[in-house]
């Protein structure tokens, strides 16, 4: 993104910050929104005013003698002054979020500011999903509704990921620096393999599915250690009980989603909804409660809003209505009945 476009945009972000949009600007910025998981995501962060004071006061702090000042300079009419309109700053920020080189250069140098670790994290908003490239050259898919985060040292002094959500990991061979992902608890260490993690934080759960390599399984707080999986096997942490039970699943039917599908089998219509929220971004409403007592079966690909829940009306003897939302902040509304 260019100059003028950064700073478009972040007039755009600031503008609907503080209520002062015009009907066209709001339409831009919702099909700037659509266009990328992470533009909902730098969305997010322009939203929250501490954040805002949190980036402010780690550029105040930067020495002068840097050549980032020398950057500043040149832009000085975009300079950054606390006493700032919040729309200003908006624009501003979304500059400095789009000059990927000159964030790198603020993160590369982070370590030298006090030893203070800096951290990436990626979010992706519910009807959203991710593909990235780790430092260490290993591939995650991440899904909707996931907070993925790791440290500026990943690769060089560890590979320690933090997840809420879920994702699906390829990782790259390194012996003398395994990858460990710790969600709720739990923790997964790999040296080179593939496997999906579900951990949502609502979730009184988390799935562990491998398909290929070896993975060990331990607990944060010591409850267990040294938990082998091997692959076509699904570890079931109970976050309660803190207890793991094992299974031998078909791990394509919880990996799909990486492709683009949604398989289900004889699940129950709980967990069904719940996918069915996260992946299309929506709120489903229950109004009778024999709906969760019901199970789904289903492959979905490219299937509409519409299209799922007719197959559901059909299959399961339910009623619904759609209440659809052309505001970034509401949800589309789908009520089910039966």
């Amino acid at each position: 993104m260019d100059l003028y476009d950064s700073i478009k945009t972040g007039n755009l972000i600031g503008k609907y910050i503080t209520g002062k949009e015009t009907r066209q600007e709001n339409e831009l910025l919702i099909k700037w929104l659509k266009e990328h998981p992470k533009n909902r995501a730098i969305f997010n962060t322009l939203r929250d005013e501490k954040e805002i004071a949190k980036i402010i006061e780690e550029l105040e702090s930067i020495d002068k003698a840097h050549p980032w000042e020398r950057y500043i300079e040149k832009i000085s009419v975009l300079s950054l002054n606390k006493s700032l309109h919040r729309w200003k700053i908006a624009a501003t920020l979304f500059l400095l979020i789009g000059l990927a080189g000159v964030l790198a250069y603020i993160l590369n140098t982070g370590s030298q500011r006090g030893n203070k670790p800096l951290f990436t994290t990626i979010v992706t908003e519910k009807g959203q999903t991710s593909k990235i490239i780790l430092p260490d050259s290993s591939v995650v898919w991440i899904n909707s509704g996931t907070k993925l985060c790791y440290n500026n040292n990943f690769s060089l002094a560890n590979r320690n990921i933090t997840l809420e959500g879920e994702a699906y990991f390829n990782v790259t061979r390194n012996e003398n620096i395994p990858l460990v992902v710790t969600c709720n608890e739990l923790n997964i260490k790999v040296l080179g393999t593939k496997f999906d993690v579900c951990a949502f934080p609502d979730d009184k759960k988390v799935n562990v599915v491998l398909e290929r390599g070896i993975i060990e399984l331990s607990h944060a707080k010591n409850k267990f250690s040294g938990f082998m999986l091997s692959p076509g096997e699904m570890a079931q942490f109970d976050m309660s009980r803190k207890k793991i039970n094992v299974t031998r699943v078909d791990s394509y039917k919880y990996t799909s989603w990486k492709d683009g599908l949604l398989i289900f089998k004889d699940d129950p219509m709980s967990e069904v909804l719940e996918k069915l929220e996260r992946w299309y971004g929506i709120d489903i409403e229950i109004k009778n409660q024999e709906v969760y007592k019901m199970i789904f079966n289903a492959t979905i690909m490219d299937e509409t809003i519409e299209d799922i829940f007719d197959l559901m009306k059909y299959t399961c003897a339910i009623k619904y209505k759609i209440i659809y939302s052309h505001h970034p902040e509401i949800l589309t509304k789908v009520i089910i009945s039966n």
